[in-house]
């Protein structure tokens, strides 16, 4: 099966190949008769005249000019369009006798001067540019019926959305979302993009958002953000609109959503919500959950961190991969615009986090001329409340001033608990140890943050000062039991077995601020010199309690000596810099270095003993960027950039931690911090016109003073030891190169890509090094095509291939390979039936025993609207159909190759009611101009 796949797709390249050679050309000049001039910047659209499907698209030059080449033989209609100008038709064939066709001179009739109804029609264009935007008319794409933003984005040309919801343009990563130009619900892009209805939108937009930074010194400094903004339509824009759903299913499972709007001019006011345990997402629930302040408080203590050997050793695994997660949450976005002067964004959300999961690990764990073997199977359930406010406020003082403020709070409560039981054998078998583990944590706390920036423009282009302050603080407490019992074995016979029965109380805050001044003064026509200072302190403080059960009183009043500490620590930082920035017509250049000192001072007592820590650091940090713009639309840069890492408290304090007895931990304090050299490229050739777009990135990093594992592991007992480390010779190189163009005999695209990736990494285990050397590469194929009117159809075929190599056992060199291939297909029934379904087949080969498994996942579903303006939809989806879901993943980066399965979500069947709240109802899946770029 694979193999007639592969060829099919092999022979449908060749063909692609061979059409490209079978095309035609059209030029000619717009002009204006009355006005007896050209008319530059006019967009030019070639549709195919039968369906007006999309074929190519140009703009006039200075000169009204324009030429398009690559048109298949058929018969076609140009449309030229203008802001100030009457849509003009003419109609073309290219044939086998007629290849290059000269249309000469086309007349446009200015708006002002001439009246409309002597215009045939005035229709909007598919895709036209404005500036540097590049504009999508909404109306002209076909997406299903009840569709949201996300499916709408997935069928605009140079726009392409993953299954996780990551959207890239033009090759780059779309980090922001707006909607008429204002945030929706924060920077999560998902959030707009999942729970915005299709339907809803006039015009999407994307662009390159400058950083605030150029806004405010009108010079580009090479940073930039690339953005979409949705357009409403017209009728959005005064009134309310939305839709509510809602459905049960097999197995107890349920979905339900609804999005509510009102828009009126600047205001903007939405509420969403959702509830499933189908792991559906509706937004970026590492987003909305993360606890960043006690997050924080945990990396700089480290007293209670628990890392991922650890986690596994006790069966803490991380809950957020796989699993099956019980979702409710919620909000309220609002913005508006006050007078002339204040512009205000805010929102809340709430959100209850359900993951319970099931998961199975085989470990191989390397020691010097030997291995052994640890199996583990964990169960966990973990509950997360949260409540998060953001508020954005920008107070225009005048022209040449203004102040923005922009507070977030955020409240968490967390439960977690986790049961597992594991076991170490040696290579002949025998066993080493075993354990069982019982744990439960509860842990509450706030975060405030508030970010105060000033701005001042002078009357000398470039010349600029800004100051910019934040503060930051959190507090959190908490509480946890931990129930184990570990068994020590000697020749595969019992001979010790330890158990632990302990409580423990934590407590923390933290305080910091931060301050940075900037300003900016023009040297010459086209460079400015930048001057920046800054400024940094944070506090911590946090105390664990740890008592044992005594078995005599019957209560928790043991003190555990060792696994009781407080610690208190201090990082600062002063830094000041320079900056040349240079701006030409074709490129823009600039240098810089920053001067920066760090001082980090702790104090930990454990039992009765003190550890004072105390480190300065003094570095030059400097920065370079290169960005050709070879054409608008092609553009090649260079970068480069340092940066360090601090340890971490938990890094460098010397008091062992035993929390797990079978993974010990202890602190490093002659621990340098890491310095990082980073060298990026790109490379972007980009034509919106003909729709053929080449990107290539690739990164290279090399770190100096690597932080790292050094593990001694106790061949009798199992038991790991461990400590941070500094190494040198770490760096690793990624990147990835697309191509994707049309393809016309197909009625779609196709986009041939590849990741690729290079690490060489250092542990070290029982004093001997061991290098690690991991690569790997990623090609895809994929065709989106669109044979008819009603039917659109998805293929794909991926693979990732990974080879690692180790130093300390070269025989445990490893070679895996991941496939995967997908079909999907949407269909538009009579009667306003839609049916849809989706086929991804996944292989993994070359794993541990029981890991080895193929995954055909078959998703389908089956729709009807009705009631008037088809307002009502009901809808029969199928999840898993074959019953064969499975998740399981692979780490060969640390002192072993470790297979994990998590449990997922199988097969079950949903019946979903969907209601619009407008006259417009949910689509019908019909389109103004079907898009089929060629």
């Amino acid at each position: 099966m694979r193999k007639a796949y592969l060829l099919a797709l092999f022979l449908i390249a060749i063909a692609i190949a061979a059409s490209a050679q079978k095309n035609g050309s059209i030029k000619g000049i717009a002009f204006d008769t009355l006005g007896k001039q050209a008319v530059p910047s006019a967009t030019i659209t070639v549709l195919d005249k039968k369906d007006s499907s999309l074929i190519t698209f140009t703009m006039t030059d200075n000169l009204g000019g324009f030429e398009l080449r690559g048109i298949p033989n058929g018969d076609y209609r140009l449309l030229i369009s203008h802001v100030n100008y009457h849509n003009s038709n003419t109609f073309f064939t290219i044939s086998d006798s007629a290849k290059s066709l000269d249309l000469g001179s086309i007349t446009l009739n200015d708006k002002n001067k001439v009246l409309e109804e002597v215009v045939l029609n005035s229709e909007a264009p598919p895709v036209t540019m404005i500036g540097d935007t590049i504009q999508y008319n909404a109306g002209s794409f076909k997406t299903i019926p009840n569709a949201n933003v996300e499916q709408l984005l997935k069928k605009l040309p140079g726009v392409k959305v993953d299954k996780d919801g990551k959207i890239t343009a033009q090759g780059e990563k779309v980090n922001r979302v707006l909607v008429d130009g204002k945030e929706f619900f924060g920077n999560d892009p998902k959030i707009a993009t999942r729970n915005l209805p299709a339907d809803a939108i006039d015009k999407v937009q994307v662009y390159d958002k400058q950083s605030d930074q150029a806004q405010l010194t009108g010079f580009d400094d090479g940073n930039y953000e690339k953005t979409i903004n949705l357009k409403l339509k017209k009728d959005k824009k005064k009134g309310v609109f939305g839709k509510v759903n809602a459905g049960g299913g097999t197995d107890d499972r349920y979905e339900g959503r609804f999005n509510v709007n009102s828009f009126k001019g600047a205001r903007q006011m939405s509420a969403i919500g959702m509830a499933n345990n189908t792991n559906a997402e509706g937004f970026t629930f590492t987003d909305i959950l993360s606890f960043t302040g006690a997050l924080n408080q945990m990396k700089q203590g480290g007293s209670f961190t628990i890392n991922g050997d650890e986690a596994a050793a006790l069966g803490l695994g991380n809950n957020l991969n796989g699993g099956i997660n019980t979702t409710w949450a919620g909000g309220l976005n609002y913005n508006n615009v006050f007078g002339d002067k204040l512009d205000w964004q805010s929102n809340y959300f709430f959100n209850r986090y359900n993951p319970h999961s099931t998961s199975r690990v085989l470990r191989q764990n390397f020691l010097p001329g030997s291995t052994n073997f640890y199996e583990q199977n964990a169960v966990s359930d973990n509950l997360s409340n949260s409540h998060r406010m953001n508020i954005n406020a920008l107070y225009q003082i005048d022209s040449f001033h203004s102040l923005r403020i922009n507070p977030s709070l955020s409240y968490q409560q967390n439960d977690n608990n986790s049961v597992s039981d594991s076991r170490t054998r040696a290579e002949n078998g025998d066993m080493i140890n075993d354990a069982v583990s019982d744990s439960r944590s509860s842990r509450d706390g706030y975060t405030f943050r508030n970010e105060l920036v000033f701005r001042k423009k002078f009357r000398q282009k470039g010349r600029t000062f800004s100051i910019s302050l934040q503060n930051s603080l959190n507090e959190s407490n908490g509480d946890g039991d931990l129930q184990s019992m570990i068994g020590y074995y000697n020749a595969g016979s019992l001979y010790r077995r330890d158990t632990l029965n302990q409580r423990n109380t934590t407590n923390g805050d933290m305080r910091g601020y931060s301050a940075r001044a900037v300003y900016t003064e023009p040297l010459w026509r086209r460079s400015l010199l930048e001057f920046s200072l800054g400024r940094s302190n944070t506090e911590n403080t946090s105390n664990k309690t740890t008592y044992d059960y005594n078995k005599v009183s019957g209560k928790y009043d043991k003190l555990n000596t060792q696994l009781t500490n407080d610690f208190e620590n201090t990082y600062s930082y002063t830094n000041g810099g320079i900056r040349l920035r240079t701006q030409r017509r074709n490129y823009n250049y600039s240098v810089g270095l920053t001067v920066q000192q760090a001082e980090l001072e702790g104090k930990v007592t454990s039992g009765v003993k003190d550890s004072l820590i105390t480190k300065r650091f003094r570095n030059l940090l400097p920065t370079a960027s290169f960005q050709y713009n070879i054409s608008k639309f092609k553009s090649a840069s260079l970068q480069y950039m340092t940066n360090t890492n601090q340890p971490t408290m938990a890094q460098l304090q010397p008091v062992p931690d035993v929390t797990n007895p079978l993974y010990i931990r202890e602190g490093n304090p002659n621990l340098k911090q890491e310095f990082s050299h980073l060298l990026r490229t790109n490379l972007n050739l980009v034509s919106p016109f003909t729709n053929k777009n080449f990107f290539f990135n690739a990164a290279l990093m090399a770190t100096q003073n690597k932080i790292v594992n050094y593990d001694s592991v106790n061949a009798l007992t199992g038991v790991r030891k461990t400590k941070p480390v500094n190494v040198n010779g770490v760096y690793n190189l990624n990147g990835s190169i697309s191509y994707s163009r049309p393809v016309r005999f197909l009625k779609g695209t196709v986009e041939l890509s590849s990741n690729f990736g290079y690490n060489r990494g250092k542990q070290f285990i029982n004093t001997i090094g061991n290098n690690i050397k991991t690569m790997s590469m990623g090609p895809e194929l994929r065709f989106d095509l669109n044979p008819t009117d009603q039917l659109n159809l998805g293929l794909s075929a991926a693979y990732n291939y990974t080879r690692t190599t180790y130093s300390l056992q070269s025989a445990l060199n490893n070679t895996y390979l991941s496939q995967e291939y997908n079909t999907s297909a949407d269909w538009q029934l009579p009667k306003n039936f839609f049916l849809s379904t989706s086929l991804v087949y996944t292989v993994n080969t070359q794993r541990a025993a029981g890991f080895n498994v193929e995954v055909p996942l078959w998703n389908a579903s089956l729709s009807k609207q009705f009631l008037k303006y088809n307002r009502g939809e009901i809808k029969l989806s199928a999840f898993d159909l074959l019953n064969r879901n499975t998740g399981i993943t692979r780490n060969t980066s640390q002192n072993y190759i470790e297979d994990r399965e998590v449990n997922t979500i199988r097969r079950y069947f949903l019946l979903n009611f969907t209601y619009s709240l407008t006259k417009s109802g949910l689509g019908n899946g019909v389109q103004v101009g079907t898009i089929r770029m060629r």
